[in-house]
């Protein structure tokens, strides 16, 4: 009995270390979001400027008639990102996780100046999260549970307004400016506004799109990994989007 009163409480220490481990070396990780756009595929630079009209795959398709500018995502080039704290429980050892997907795809309409929305088209995007991915299958398990994808397998953003560009985006400058709108998840549409960076390249714009969210404000109840890694209720979505005008 005594010797069995002694491992009781070794086989515990045995467990919990092993979760630790396990956590430490195949499960943790420490990503953080991007803070410049992403350099601009060399292939759509060198490429002829779209028939205006034409998209690809999974694109808005644009209207006839359109006045403004069109800039049509680069599904293949761009992608949906999150980022959220997860925490061992008990030690409170941080980290941060990563998730993306490539499945991203829409259309920004801007007036003729390329200073403002086109109001008379419909500026958004959409994600697929039912494809998002980390770098461990465990986690996206969760993910998708938490986001109950079943349910509710795409995320859109629908733009408004654009504050802070004073000019037209114009080759080789990064410029910074808001984007307002609603945001479409989990069933809850919410008002939003995305931080904004972006560069041009000839016909093409390389743009992040930085956004803090609170799970608790999309009714998510935030997920857990086998019951030892809790998530923070807070986080950042980022959307790294190619796009090109047509």
């Amino acid at each position: 009995m005594t010797r069995l009163l002694v491992a009781l409480p070794l086989a515990a220490v045995i467990i919990i270390a092993a979760g630790i481990a396990v956590w430490w070396f195949a499960i943790r990780s420490d990503a953080s979001p991007l803070t410049d756009p992403k350099p601009i595929p060399s292939e759509l630079l060198n490429s002829a400027t779209p028939t205006p009209g034409a998209t690809e795959p999974g694109a808005t398709e644009t209207p006839a008639g359109t006045a403004g500018q069109v800039w049509q995502i680069v599904s293949s080039d761009s992608e949906a990102d999150y980022y959220v704290g997860e925490t061992l429980a008990s030690l409170g050892v941080p980290s941060t996780a990563n998730g993306k997907t490539k499945d991203i795809s829409g259309a920004f309409y801007l007036t003729a100046d390329g200073t403002a929305l086109d109001t008379s088209q419909t500026s958004q995007f959409t994600v697929d999260l039912t494809t998002l991915t980390s770098d461990q299958s465990r986690r996206d398990q969760r993910v998708q549970n938490a986001l109950e994808t079943g349910q509710f397998p795409t995320a859109t953003f629908t733009a408004e307004s654009v504050s802070g560009l004073a000019t037209p985006i114009t080759d080789g400058v990064q410029v910074s400016f808001q984007l307002t709108g609603t945001l479409d998840l989990h069933g809850v549409q919410r008002k939003v506004i995305w931080d904004v960076e972006a560069t041009r390249q000839a016909n093409v714009i390389s743009a992040i799109a930085t956004l803090d969210f609170n799970f608790s404000d999309y009714e998510i109840n935030p997920p857990n990994i086998g019951g030892f890694v809790s998530v923070q209720d807070h986080g950042q979505l980022q959307a790294v989007i190619i796009a090109q005008e047509s």
